[in-house]
């Protein structure tokens, strides 16, 4: 099997532990975020004090991530931006399925305790973002590719990790073209409510997966994969549909 084959193998399956911690996630082409803005933004870390993704409070108990960033020794914080974080326990999690009993990419969790950082607001799906609108992306990590674009270039240094959390925006494009890349490899992608973003010199890396998709100061999306997983930059990357799933995040949320 060849290794770019392989690599998009494991990429994609989106399920292994050994991927989530390996391939942390960055923004390309972003810069820190506002000091006033995000502070609703969750850090997830792996046993190894790496990170392992992002997400959101969406109330004063639970936050939004995608559901790949389970692990049994993940642990969270909350204030990461912009400081002083503090580690937080954690005592339930929800993934979506649907009425195939399929998972899908989603993932709520419950803090022990209430937090009386604001959370970000729910979507206004009437007003949705279109195509050629501008949202924002944020996550932990550098702003840089290799000279070619190529992503295996910032983890050449052990230390790639931004202590800083970074914003960027991209444009929400049409999704056709990575679930023509992705579908064929995991077919799970296809049955998803995803929508796309993509902007020259912007990009994530396999960490900031599970990050809120922001458009107006409200969240749309939780980012969830990148299109390329070997060169930055070229592919559009995908964002679970918040609107999508917000009946059953709305009814989880207030049923505990």
């Amino acid at each position: 099997m060849g290794g770019i084959t392989r690599l998009l193998l494991l990429l994609w399956a989106g399920v292994t532990v050994s991927t989530a911690m390996d391939l942390h996630k960055r923004i390309i082409g972003g810069r820190e975020c506002p000091h006033n803005e995000r502070l609703y933004h969750v850090k997830i870390t792996d046993d190894a004090d790496d990170i392992l993704c992002g997400g959101s409070l969406i109330s004063n108990q639970w936050f939004l991530t995608a559901a790949h960033c389970l692990q049994d020794s993940m642990t969270v914080f909350l204030g990461a931006h912009p400081g002083p974080e503090r580690e937080v326990q954690i005592t339930t999690h929800e993934i979506f399925r649907d009425n195939r009993d399929r998972p899908h990419d989603i993932m709520l969790v419950r803090l022990s305790h209430p937090t009386n950082i604001i959370p970000v607001r729910l979507p206004d799906c009437a007003h949705r973002p279109n195509i050629g609108d501008t949202v924002q992306i944020a996550g932990h990590g550098p702003t840089a590719a290799g000279p070619q674009g190529e992503r295996d270039y910032i983890y050449l240094d052990e230390h790639v990790e931004s202590s800083t959390l970074q914003c960027a925006d991209t444009t929400v494009v049409d999704c056709q073209r990575v679930r023509d890349l992705v579908g064929h490899i995991d077919p799970d992608k296809l049955y998803q409510h995803l929508f796309c973003g993509q902007r020259h010199g912007v990009d994530t890396c396999p960490g900031d997966s599970g990050g809120g998709v922001v458009y107006h100061g409200k969240i749309y999306g939780v980012h969830a994969f990148t299109g390329d997983p070997v060169y930055a930059c070229r592919e559009a990357a995908g964002f679970m549909d918040v609107c999508a799933y917000l009946q059953w995040i709305t009814n989880t949320i207030n049923r505990r």
